[in-house]
């Protein structure tokens, strides 16, 4: 309630002038209205703007516009979101877009645009350093705002870091495109990538070709090689698995079928006979070269075999 003295009131009486069918407030009185609503409006976020967004999950400490945010805490537009060298931020927005937001990151949401009925024609925002997860929700006109360049959004998910002036985009699905230093680039394919500077646009090229350049992913995305982070919902298909498989299959000689098995050799062959002497003769084992004796005719050299 305010609380007015008698010079004041009487000001107040003589700004007011009834007019036939309602009251008249003088422009000064009009002007000091508009302030003191502003600075309510000012004051309240709640006032200034229904909420556009929820917090799904907020690990570490996360900020937007001085609050920090926990989980289901309500996003505002011009809301800048901020976190801390540890925090993670995951977000939906009312048309179904989501946002992650990486440590040591800062973005503004500066645009929501609805066109009636709660349907949301355009989205922008603006990151100016850290690492981020975006997934567009059903509707068309997404953008997202760097230092160096603007990424163009349609039905997509993709991993996008802003570092050391340069900006690196992964994508997972659907189409992203990027222009920056005067030349633009469209990423198509899943588990490509591209980065973009003041300098120009790179080709796309799949990202185990970076990683065989030495690409460090811990570093250019560090939100795809730490994924256990993230709820569910925010969670996509790990290029790093792919590659993991593909060089696996590259390292990995080719299996072949067993050969049949080689048929059995002939048995082996028994102990070879003990040394002697020769037998000249047609008697067994040494008798051949005996004595020869009356009774027994194989004993003996004898003579030469008849066939």
């Amino acid at each position: 309630m305010l609380n007015l003295g008698l010079k004041s009131r009487d000001r107040l009486r003589e700004s007011v002038r009834t007019r036939p069918g309602g009251v008249f407030m003088s422009p000064m009185h009009r002007i000091a209205t508009i302030l003191l609503f502003g600075t309510l409006i000012a004051s309240n976020p709640a006032i200034a703007a229904a909420p556009i967004g929820t917090t799904v999950s907020a690990s570490m400490t996360v900020s937007a516009g001085g609050r920090v945010l926990q989980k289901s805490s309500p996003l505002f537009f011009n809301d800048v979101v901020r976190t801390n060298a540890t925090g993670l931020g995951q977000f939906e927005f009312d048309d179904g877009t989501k946002l992650a937001v990486g440590p040591s990151a800062s973005v503004t949401i500066d645009k929501f645009i609805y066109k009636g009925q709660r349907t949301v024609g355009q989205t922008s925002i603006q990151a100016s350093k850290g690492a981020f997860r975006y997934i567009s929700g059903a509707f068309a006109g997404h953008k997202v705002a760097t230092p160096y360049g603007t990424i163009g959004i349609r039905g997509t998910a993709f991993d996008f870091t802003i570092r050391n002036g340069k900006v690196y985009i992964l994508l997972f699905r659907g189409n992203v495109s990027f222009c920056g230093g005067g030349s633009c680039k469209t990423l198509k394919r899943g588990c490509d990538f591209l980065v973009g500077g003041r300098g120009g646009v790179s080709n796309p090229q799949p990202l185990s070709s970076g990683i065989d350049s030495g690409l460090n992913i811990g570093q250019v995305f560090p939100l795809l090689a730490n994924q256990q982070r993230f709820t569910s919902q925010f969670r996509q298909g790990s290029c790093l698995s792919r590659i993991a498989r593909r060089t696996l299959d590259i390292i990995s000689p080719t299996v072949q079928a067993a050969a049949p098995p080689e048929p059995p050799g002939p048995p082996p062959s028994g102990p070879p006979a003990p040394a002697g002497h020769s037998n000249s003769g047609f008697g067994n084992g040494e008798e051949g070269n005996g004595t020869p004796e009356a009774n027994n005719p194989g004993k003996g050299s004898g003579g030469p075999h008849s066939p």
